[in-house]
Parts: structure tokens; C-alpha cells; sequence
């Protein structure tokens, strides 16, 4: 859902299928405002804004420490301004955040690459979850169930999970090497629909299949698995366009994508 245009406010869209359980609140973040990351001069103003809108202040935000891993952290309120107010370990990067703390907002940051948003409404317990083409082969989807599961008790036929902007199966076209990649952790079958062939050298890839197909393996019912049916690349919502490396190629403009639960 788009914010009335505003000097403080910052454009946001939401996950509807999600966030009309009334458990939680989700969005993410259009190429008008791109400054997520710590060591950008304007990231902490877009955070105060952001927080005034779902009146919360920095310190119920955490941001990952995204470096393409399928590591995922249990984040508590002992975390809050992880990445906003302070910097993150660089030794210790992480690329998904679970929590089971209300009113803390998770926090990835996306240019293409697959954000998935995680809700399980019986243990009451959130996941924020940055999902490249690396995170996707390493399926870091099913490190955030398995984590969900053995921490907090969670059942994967009662998570709700969204698949958020980035770059569409139309658009993503990789090379040889990428597919030798998910051959490695996708049954053949698996590749056929993740994969469709351009020429000899290139192929299309379908991110979000992958993940999809990921949730699916790992108990998540197909009713229970929505997309936000955006991408980054070539879409505009209400004359808004999303982050984009491949459009961009900048090496600092993202879109946020978060989760909170109320």
C-alpha cells in the first residue's frame, strides 16, 4: 500500500495476503527511497521516517548482514539498531532474521534478488529472508523452516509465506555456470521448471520457482505461499519502479523489505 507523497514519509508497498491477518505488517520500498545500508548518509533518515509512520524508533529495528550466505540468526529485542544504529560484524554475516518479538521490525535489502517473508500465526514467530541466486542454491528457505521448527516449535503447514519484488523469470537471463549451480542442490526435474533454455549458452531463470519449490519440499502448503508478483526489473506500481542492479548496476541503491509483527 502506497503512502500519500510526502517530504517525510517513505513510499511503501505491503504483502495484502499477509498483512490482513491483522498479526503483522510487511513492505518494501521503491526506487525512490534507496539508502538502507548503514555507511549511507541518508540511511538513518529513512529509518527515523519509516519509524514514525509505524511508530516505532530505531532500536526496534534489525537489519541482516547480507553477504549471499544461507546463514539465518535468531534476533530478540537485545538486537534492536543492528545495522541502523551501529555497524554489523563483518565476520559474521547473515542473511535471514527470525524472531518471535512484537513490535520488531526485520529488516533485508534487495536489487533483484529474492525477499521472502515468513509469518507463522499458531507460535506467533517472524522471518525476514534476503534469497540471491546463492541463497536460493544453498535454499536458504529451508534453513529459516528448519530453524523455525527446531527453535521455536514451529509447523511448516501452518507458515504463511510471500515472495516479494525482484527480478522476473522473463528477465533474468544467467549462463551455463549458474545452471551447473542448481544442478547441484535441484533434481532434474526441478531444473526443468526453473530453467528455460535461451540459446546454447543462455538460459532464463525463475527465482521465484525455485524458491517456491523449496517451500514446498519443506512442508509449506501451496495455499499458504503468495507472491507480490512485481519485478524489479521492468515493473511500476502507481508510477513507482523498484531497485534494480541489473537496470542500475549501483552499487548502493536497494529496496527495503521487511516484516513486523504487532
Amino acid at each position: 500500500m502506497k503512502k500519500d507523497c510526502d517530504s517525510i514519509l517513505i513510499k511503501y508497498f505491503s504483502i495484502n495476503e499477509l498483512d490482513k491477518t491483522g498479526g503483522i505488517k510487511t513492505l518494501y520500498t521503491s526506487s525512490y527511497d534507496t539508502a538502507w545500508n548503514f555507511e549511507d548518509e541518508k540511511s538513518r533518515e529513512n529509518f527515523l521516517n519509516l519509524g514514525k509512520q509505524f511508530g516505532i524508533t530505531l532500536t526496534d529495528m534489525v537489519k541482516s548482514k547480507q553477504t549471499h550466505t544461507d546463514v539465518v540468526k535468531i534476533v530478540t529485542r537485545e538486537n534492536g539498531g543492528d545495522g541502523i544504529l551501529r555497524a554489523l560484524d563483518e565476520s559474521e554475516p547473515y542473511d535471514g532474521l527470525i524472531t518471535n518479538e512484537k513490535n520488531l521490525l526485520l529488516c533485508t535489502v534487495e536489487a533483484d534478488c529474492v525477499p521472502v517473508y515468513f509469518y507463522d500465526p499458531v507460535k506467533e514467530v517472524i522471518a525476514m529472508v534476503h534469497s540471491g541466486w546463492k541463497g536460493t542454491v544453498k535454499k536458504i528457505s529451508e534453513v529459516t523452516i528448519q530453524k523455525m521448527k527446531s527453535v521455536f516449535g514451529c509447523q511448516p503447514s501452518d507458515m504463511l509465506v510471500a515472495i516479494g519484488p525482484h527480478i522476473c523469470k522473463d528477465c533474468y537471463e544467467v549462463g551455463e555456470d549458474l545452471f551447473e549451480e542448481f544442478s547441484m542442490s535441484f533434481d532434474k526435474q526441478d531444473l526443468t521448471k526453473i530453467f528455460v533454455p535461451k540459446n546454447q549458452e543462455k538460459y532464463l531463470l525463475n527465482l521465484e520457482e525455485a524458491v517456491r519449490l523449496t517451500l514446498l519440499k519443506n512442508g509449506v502448503a501451496e495455499k499458504n505461499i503468495f507472491s507480490a508478483g512485481v519485478c524489479t526489473l521492468h515493473s511500476q506500481v502507481e508510477g513507482y519502479s523498484f531497485c534494480s542492479y541489473r537496470r542500475t548496476k549501483s552499487k548502493t541503491e536497494r529496496m527495503l523489505t521487511a516484516i513486523m509483527m504487532k
